[in-house]
């Protein structure tokens, strides 16, 4: 193991921890050739396992083959994870994380996260907004984290690749209208950003992958009901800069944005 955390390790056995968990078993919510996600309970505890089984090399000469580089296990998530904490981004917890073997195309390797109880996607708080719009402070607040967000990981090299409302958690207790009515300038709530395993970290992005990733949480808000006046907030919490001077200084990029978005209504229909 790479990497175990202590409380944690202490309801393990303590013989041949990867093997433990690498053959556990629990509620499955994603099985795909080579990696499955599933859910368990450890001590009265709830966890998720990403547990990678190889990618094969079929796999990876067809990244290779598409200029694309290949995620061949749980490393990409865990490096993800890592820094997300160093730039105080609310992510996941990890209690555990190893790899076994040297061959690229069979390596197994797991990760093993905190599960976040009592929280809410961003997909699901917001299905109803079309037929019950929010309160202005709750959407302003929302949209004023996620461009954040956005533009903290974007401007540091992070590139989430299925950049999505699915997968933001909202803690449930969060009271929006409450913080807002405060009068409190500082987004004094948590949002966290999950399933980091195709994550790319490389410091300048190319644009494409910035393209990709906003161009990817905008189709997936396109059924919330968020108005024009509420998209060129967000481009201007993302910019940091005056709509004008945004659509000045980078209009080819939001113009880029918005045929992604388009491109992907067309051809996947609707996020919800």
């Amino acid at each position: 193991m790479h990497y175990l955390n202590e409380d944690f390790a202490k309801d393990l056995p303590e013989r041949d921890v990867f093997r433990n968990l690498q053959g556990l078993e629990g509620k499955v919510y994603r099985h795909v050739k080579g990696r499955k996600t599933l859910q368990f309970e450890l001590a009265g505890k709830s966890y998720f396992v990403k547990q990678h089984f190889g990618v094969g090399w079929r796999e990876i000469l067809k990244n290779v083959l598409q200029l694309r580089m290949p995620i061949l296990g749980a490393e990409n998530e865990w490096q993800a994870i890592q820094k997300l904490n160093s730039l105080g981004l609310a992510t996941m917890t990890c209690v555990a994380y190893g790899s076994k073997g040297w061959n690229p195309a069979s390596r197994q390797s797991l990760i093993v996260t905190e599960d976040l109880v009592d929280t809410i996607s961003l997909e699901d708080y917001c299905k109803d907004w079309r037929q019950n719009p929010p309160a202005f402070a709750v959407k302003h607040r929302l949209l004023s984290k996620l461009a954040n967000i956005s533009r903290e990981l974007h401007q540091n090299g992070i590139c989430h690749r299925d950049y999505y409302l699915c997968h933001f958690l909202l803690p449930k207790n969060t009271q929006l209208n409450e913080i807002t009515a405060k009068g409190k300038a500082g987004e004094d709530f948590d949002l966290y950003i999950i399933d980091l395993h195709r994550a790319l970290i490389k410091n300048p992005l190319a644009m494409r992958w910035v393209i990709k990733d906003i161009g990817g949480l905008l189709y997936s808000a396109l059924e919330v009901g968020l108005t024009q006046r509420d998209l060129y907030r967000f481009i201007k919490i993302y910019s940091g800069q005056s709509l004008r001077e945004a659509l000045a200084h980078n209009g080819t990029f939001w113009g880029a944005v918005h045929k992604r978005t388009m491109v992907m209504h067309r051809k996947l229909g609707s996020a919800d």
